[in-house]
């Protein structure tokens, strides 16, 4: 008995899948021009009537045999459409609004990176000859401390210590300059 009720099983899936596959056939190039003349994307346009046809295949169980199969598709393809450009829309207006967000700068924002540079650069020569060497060859020329050490014959250690007292010292000075903004 179970035997016959599996043959009987896949006899009808594979009825459903011949009658799908006729579906497919006869409606997905007219589907699929339909939906790219809303969006405009060909490449998406392709996706979308194939995610439809999936669905229309999961979800075959629910379609009305009594109505137009013509307007079942049309009005989910639409609907697919219509919902595919509202997405794009919501994306590409956050992507927009975050892109000016990130990217602009105000005048009073650019005169106050100006000043700090100038204040760093100011610091940086006042530094002794050495420090300012590391300091010059460690974020300028991005040498790594053992570069450094060998290049200035002294050991790495010390550049070590130079470059930290010499971050100190800036770290120091942008505090205070950010605190007069205050």
């Amino acid at each position: 008995m179970y035997f016959l009720k599996r043959i009987v099983f896949v006899k009808r899936h594979v009825w459903f899948f011949r009658i799908y596959e006729t579906v497919f056939i006869a409606y997905y190039n007219n589907t699929k021009a339909f939906i790219d003349g809303y969006i405009k994307s060909e490449s998406d346009a392709e996706e979308l009537t194939e995610d439809l046809f999936v669905n229309l295949w999961i979800n075959h169980s629910s379609i009305d045999a009594s109505r137009s199969f013509n307007a079942y598709l049309h009005t989910i393809a639409r609907n697919a459409a219509i919902n595919y450009l509202k997405h794009k829309y919501v994306h590409d207006t956050y992507l927009n609004n975050n892109q000016e967000i990130e990217y602009s700068s105000t005048s009073e924002e650019d005169f106050i990176a100006k000043e700090l540079g100038l204040l760093i650069d100011e610091l940086v020569e006042k530094m002794p000859e050495q420090r300012r060497m590391i300091y010059t060859l460690s974020r300028n020329e991005g040498l790594s401390n053992a570069e450094i050490a060998e290049r200035l014959d002294t050991t790495k250690r010390n550049v070590e210590s130079q470059l930290s007292l010499a971050l100190k010292e800036i770290r120091k000075v942008i505090s205070c300059f950010l605190m007069s903004l205050l």
